[in-house]
């Protein structure tokens, strides 16, 4: 498949506070909270979320929240975010 086309997903715990989201080769970050119960996932907000994730996520919002929501183990709540500098990650 071609990279913009790869479907298939991970979501992927790294670090105390950090949960990354993956698409083939192509990573984001979110930010969570750690030491808390239950443990919490932060995401932008509906009318963020276009302006601060990758051009890839863009129009996406409801499909990978959900995946968030269902593989994290992570209670999933908005959060501020400020741009995907620094958040986009490959591999």
């Amino acid at each position: 498949m071609e990279d913009g086309d790869d479907k298939t997903f991970e979501v992927q715990g790294r670090w105390k506070e950090e949960v990354v989201y993956w698409e083939g080769s192509r990573g984001y970050l979110f930010d969570a909270g750690w030491g808390a119960s239950p443990l919490v996932l932060y995401v932008p907000s509906d009318e963020e979320w276009d302006s601060v994730t990758a051009d890839w996520m863009i129009g996406r919002r409801a499909e990978i929240v959900a995946r968030l929501v269902e593989h994290s183990g992570h209670v999933v709540r908005e959060g501020p975010y400020s741009g995907p500098a620094g958040r986009t990650l490959s591999r």
